[in-house]
C-alpha cells in the first residue's frame, strides 16, 4: 500500500482484515475480531484511528476537534478512554508524528502509510 500517488486506501473491509491479521500475530486469544470492531468503532465516531503500538495494547487515535493525539488501551471490551494518554496537543495532521514514530509502532493506518510514503513490511518489527 506504500504508495506515493493517487487515492489513499478506504476500504473498510480491508481495514478491518488488516487490523485482525495484525491483532493475530501479536495477541493471543480469540477476541481479535472483537477488537478490531472496537477500534474501528471509535474511528467511524470522530477520532481517527492512526496506529497501534508496538505491542498492540494501545492504539492511536486523532481527534480533529481538539487536535490532540492519544493512546488509548483497548482489549475485547473495547477501547478505554479513562486511561488514554494525550502524546501530542494541537497536531493539525497525525502524519508527521506517524513518521517520526513509524519504527516504534506495531501497525500504521492504510491512509497514513499511504500519507507518509510507507510501506507495510516497514512497519511491522
Amino acid at each position: 500500500m506504500g504508495t506515493e500517488q493517487g487515492e489513499p486506501p478506504s476500504d473498510p473491509t480491508a481495514l478491518f482484515r488488516d487490523v485482525v491479521s495484525t491483532l493475530r500475530e501479536t495477541r493471543r486469544g480469540v477476541h481479535q475480531h472483537r477488537m478490531a470492531q472496537a477500534l474501528l468503532q471509535k474511528d467511524a465516531s470522530g477520532s481517527r484511528l492512526v496506529a497501534l503500538n508496538e505491542d498492540t495494547k494501545r492504539a492511536v487515535f486523532f481527534n480533529p476537534a481538539s487536535r490532540t493525539l492519544e493512546s488509548v488501551p483497548f482489549d475485547r471490551e473495547g477501547t478505554h478512554e479513562d486511561d488514554a494518554r494525550v502524546l501530542s496537543r494541537r497536531l493539525s495532521d497525525p502524519a508527521s508524528w506517524v513518521e517520526t514514530h513509524a519504527e516504534t509502532l506495531g501497525w500504521i493506518h492504510p491512509h497514513f502509510r499511504w500519507a507518509c510514503g510507507l510501506d507495510a513490511e516497514c512497519v511491522r518489527p
